[in-house]
């Protein structure tokens, strides 16, 4: 990461390596988090799955935004799958969006992963 003009500047790759880290510990945190939930061993995992929902939806609003499309909701699917939508919505900021979507995602990435 970069500093231009005083504020942090994230590279497309940078992005991508970043979503790539997050998206290897969500895709093995967020079937556990979910087999946990059904189990009812543990209101932290809900909350814990919700978190990565979360991100999940900024990211697709980050990238909504950076194409000029509608924001929508993320669909819900299962924990299994909640790896490779981030990388969509990853790539889709990565490929589309300017420094500071860029910086956004790669804050919101690293949030995310201080927390799994």
């Amino acid at each position: 990461m970069n500093q231009a003009g005083g504020r942090p500047r994230v590279d497309a790759g940078e992005l991508i390596r970043q979503g790539e880290r997050v998206a290897a510990r969500v895709g093995v945190v967020g079937p556990r988090l979910a087999a946990r939930l059904a189990a009812r061993e543990a209101p932290e995992a809900r909350q814990m799955l919700d978190d990565v929902r979360s991100v999940l939806q900024r990211l697709a609003d980050l990238g909504a935004d950076a194409e000029g499309r509608a924001r929508r909701p993320v669909p819900v699917l299962g924990a299994h799958a909640l790896a490779d939508q981030l990388m969509v919505f990853v790539h889709d900021v990565a490929v589309f969006g300017q420094d500071a979507d860029r910086a956004a995602a790669h804050a919101v990435l690293r949030d995310l992963a201080a927390r799994l």
